[in-house]
């Protein structure tokens, strides 16, 4: 039987492929160093068993100059400085659930003690294939060539200790209009605090008399500085003098407040004329 890895990133990751579903939440798991102790939930929501595996990975998302977005996955000294990957244990690790089935799996964080304040990270890579037949049962049946899937999803883990804070900085806002007619909206920003920032980036057009005539909104994590880039379309805006805001705000529909990293809303306005 070959097998097809599938990667899915981030969220509340209900995959469906054909018959194979399995869901897990929450979307981002938070830990203090007073617990060290930390759940999540797995469930199969298909008809099939599905076998479970659980590991712990070190990665981020960065932004380039262009805004575009990318895993790193390589950075070693990032990695030493903020990763506890090295430092999770699942309770289980690996396990099969029957269809309709879920399961709690308990995380233990043995971090070492002396780590400064700050906000520590890991991925949580869960990994869901059909359970394989039994050996008797494959050699009685017709050899034909198959595919077995293998959904790994990659959810977040953060682990705050001692005195945590988050900051941002709007060191630039330079907006152009791309060839289909999208105005993109790039600000250069510096990421402060010792921990990654979580929450909302809202972009706004706003007319001469303060009118908010578009507006685009992403919820996204800020692990350094970097260039956040947002499109807002400009269908059925006219010409003439506007304003371009861009807000930073710790707050996302995926996340209790309770667990993001609070700061005070940061803000920064351009004028802007369209042609």
């Amino acid at each position: 039987m070959r097998k097809l890895l599938l990667t899915v990133l981030l969220g509340i990751c209900t995959l469906s492929v054909g018959l194979s579903q399995v869901t897990i939440a929450p979307t981002n798991l938070f830990v203090n160093d007073n617990s060290r102790f930390g759940t999540y939930m797995v469930i199969n929501n298909s008809n099939e068993n599905q076998e479970i595996s659980i590991d712990f990975v070190f990665s981020y998302s960065a932004l380039n100059e262009e805004g575009q977005r990318r895993i790193v996955e390589d950075d070693s000294v990032s990695a030493e400085q903020y990763s506890i990957a090295e430092n999770v244990r699942a309770f289980p690790q690996n396990f099969v659930l029957n269809p309709g089935q879920r399961q709690i799996v308990r995380l233990r964080i043995a971090a070492p003690n002396d780590l400064q304040d700050g906000t520590y990270w890991a991925r949580i890579k869960t990994s869901a294939t059909p359970e394989a037949p039994p050996v008797e049962l494959e050699q009685t049946e017709t050899v034909t060539a198959s595919l077995g899937l293998i959904v790994e999803q990659v959810t977040g883990l953060y682990y705050k200790v001692g005195s945590v804070n988050t900051g941002i900085t709007v060191n630039q806002i330079m907006p152009r209009v791309s060839d289909d007619g999208i105005l993109e909206v790039l600000t250069n920003y510096e990421r402060t605090g010792n921990s990654p920032f979580l929450g909302s980036i809202i972009t706004s057009l706003i007319d001469s008399q303060g009118n908010v005539v578009q507006q685009a909104r992403s919820s996204t994590t800020l692990y350094f500085s970097g260039t956040h880039k947002q499109d807002i379309s400009l269908n059925d805006v006219s010409s003439g003098e506007y304003s371009i805001r861009v807000e930073f705000i710790t707050q996302r529909n995926d996340v209790s407040s309770d667990e993001i990293v609070q700061m005070q809303p940061v803000s920064s306005t351009i004028k802007y004329s369209l042609r």
